[in-house]
């Protein structure tokens, strides 16, 4: 009896590594900083009036990326930070792009109304770009170098997003 209960155990023990080894292996890779941005990793997206943005079309400037969603109170908070960031870059020496994922346009479009947002939001509809960049959560920045390499990923950094540029 003894000898079954240990095989048994012996077998799930197997069989729930060999599950976690395939699933890891098909699974995103989380951490892409210090990573060129492979073309596979460009995308276009709508902003707010429809029209297409692509993330190669900044190609030998800096980009920083903002994931995140308006229900997010992480995000929300956020907002200040990075219209201050943008009010004093105007996009010309970094380009911000916040990405919003799986929302309406509608909604989004009211949120950033509300909060006199004046940079580029994005519309990640199906979320099929925060899959690509490997988001597990949000609000996630990636801050991407002329030279296209992802120098950060994280939350906002402990600097502040000027910390990026240095």
């Amino acid at each position: 009896m003894k000898k079954n209960i240990i095989l048994l155990l012996i077998i799930a023990l197997i069989s729930s590594f060999s599950v976690y080894a395939y699933a890891a292996a098909r699974a995103p890779e989380k951490n892409i900083a210090g990573k060129q941005v492979p073309i596979a990793e460009d995308f276009t997206l709508k902003d707010l009036n429809g029209k297409d943005v692509s993330l190669s079309a900044f190609k030998g400037k800096k980009v920083l990326l903002v994931f995140g969603a308006t229900w997010c109170p992480y995000c929300v908070r956020e907002v200040e930070d990075l219209k201050a960031f943008y009010e004093r870059h105007q996009d010309k020496d970094v380009k911000l792009l916040n990405i919003d994922i799986q929302e309406t346009v509608a909604r989004v479009f009211s949120f950033v109304n509300k909060h006199n947002i004046k940079y580029t939001v994005l519309m990640d509809s199906d979320g099929n770009v925060a899959n690509k960049y490997g988001v597990y959560g949000i609000p996630m920045i990636f801050f991407i170098d002329e030279a296209g390499i992802i120098k950060y990923q994280g939350s906002a950094p402990q600097g502040g997003f000027e910390s990026l540029l240095k």
